[in-house]
C-alpha cells in the first residue's frame, strides 16, 4: 500500500496505544483540566446527541474512525519531549514518506554538545543510507503501528463501557465520558491486549467527530503474562493518552503518562514512568523519502530547535 494512502503516521515514537505498547516491548518477545461536567446526565444525553443507545457501538464508531483516518500528502515536523524520572529529551521529527524520522536536539532542557550533535548526524547519515538500518527502522514503525491496531480493534470487546455525563470542551464542544471495566468474556486474541482483563477507566469522545479524545485508565489488578513466568505488571499502574484535532483531516497523540511496575521473567523488575508532550506541529514539504528528511532535520536551526522546546513546555503546563 502506498504511503500516502495509509491508515496514518506512526507517531514516532508514539501512537494512540504507545503506551501501554512500550510495556509490552519492556517484556521478552516470548513471553482533567478545569473542564466543566454535567453528572446529571446520567445517559450522556445520548437522544440529544444523536449517539447510539448502547456506549459501546460509540466506542466500535469511534475506533474505526481512528483506523480509517488517512493521512494524504499532510506531512509535518513536530517535537516530542520526554520526561523521566531525572531526564529529560527533545527530539524533532519530521514525516517522510518512508517513516518518521527524528534527532536529538536538546537534554534536559539544554542544546546538544558539538560532540552529541556530531554523534546524531552519524546516526542519521547511516539510517538514510545503509539499506539494512533502514530496513530495520521502517519494520519497527510499522510493527509499533500493528501492535496499536490490535488493541484498538479489541477494545470494544475487551470492556463494558458505560455513559457516563459529558463534559463541554473550548476547543471541540460537547464531549461524551464513558466509564468502561474488563468484560468477563473477552479472551484476549494476542499479548498485547491480556492487560485489558485487569483495566478500568474512563473515555473522552468528541460527540461531533466521534473521535477518541481522552483515555485515562488503571489497573485493579495484577496481570500476568505466560502464567506469571514471562512477567507481571502490578496491580495500580496508571496510563494517560490524549489526542488533538492538529488540522482538519488530522487527529494525533499529543501527551501520553504512563506508571506501571512489575517484573519480567520473574527476577528482573519493570519500573516505568515517562511522560511525553507531542507539539509544534508545522507543515513539512509533501513526498520527502527518507534521505531528504534526514537532511532537513540536519540543516534546521538548534537555536530554532531550542525555542521550540521552551514553547512546548510551556504548552504542557
Amino acid at each position: 500500500m502506498p504511503s500516502c494512502e495509509r491508515r496514518r503516521r506512526i507517531l514516532a515514537p508514539s501512537a494512540l496505544f504507545i503506551a501501554l505498547v512500550a510495556v509490552f516491548l519492556a517484556l521478552p518477545s516470548n513471553a482533567r483540566s478545569g473542564k466543566q461536567q454535567d453528572n446529571s446526565a446520567s445517559q450522556a444525553s445520548s437522544e440529544d446527541l444523536h449517539l447510539p443507545t448502547s456506549a459501546n457501538d460509540l466506542v466500535r464508531q469511534a475506533i474505526d474512525n481512528e483506523l480509517k483516518q488517512t493521512v494524504g500528502d499532510e506531512k509535518y515536523f513536530y517535537m516530542v519531549r520526554k520526561l523521566s524520572p531525572g531526564s529529560e529529551q527533545t527530539k524533532e521529527y519530521v514525516e517522510t514518506d518512508e517513516g518518521a524520522v527524528g534527532r536529538l536536539v536538546a537534554m534536559n532542557g539544554k542544546p546538544l554538545a558539538a560532540d552529541q550533535v556530531r554523534k546524531e548526524d552519524i546516526h542519521l547519515q547511516k539510517l538514510a543510507t545503509d539499506p539494512e538500518t533502514k530496513n530495520k527502522h521502517r519494520k519497527e514503525q510499522l510493527e509499533d503501528e500493528e501492535r496499536t491496531n490490535k488493541m484498538l480493534k479489541a477494545m470494544p470487546d475487551a470492556f463494558i463501557f458505560q455513559y457516563d455525563g459529558k463534559e463541554d470542551s473550548p476547543q471541540y464542544g460537547t464531549l461524551v465520558r464513558l466509564q468502561f471495566r474488563p468484560n468477563p468474556n473477552f479472551n484476549p486474541p494476542s499479548r498485547e491486549t491480556q492487560i485489558y482483563r485487569g483495566m478500568e477507566g474512563t473515555m473522552l469522545i468528541d460527540a461531533a467527530e466521534k473521535r477518541l479524545v481522552k483515555i485515562d485508565a488503571h489497573l485493579t489488578q495484577e496481570v500476568t503474562f505466560g502464567w506469571g513466568i514471562f512477567g507481571h505488571l502490578d496491580k495500580g499502574g496508571a496510563f494517560e493518552v490524549e489526542q488533538s484535532k492538529i488540522s482538519p483531516r488530522r487527529w494525533e497523540t499529543t501527551k501520553l503518562e504512563m506508571k506501571f511496575t512489575g517484573r519480567v521473567l520473574l527476577f528482573k523488575k519493570l519500573n516505568v514512568d515517562e511522560k511525553e508532550i507531542t507539539g509544534n506541529f508545522r507543515p513539512a514539504p509533501p513526498h520527502l523519502n527518507l534521505i531528504e528528511g534526514v537532511n532537513m532535520l540536519k540543516q534546521q536551526n538548534p537555536q530554532l530547535a531550542e525555542d521550540q522546546s521552551n514553547a512546548s513546555k510551556a504548552n504542557a503546563k
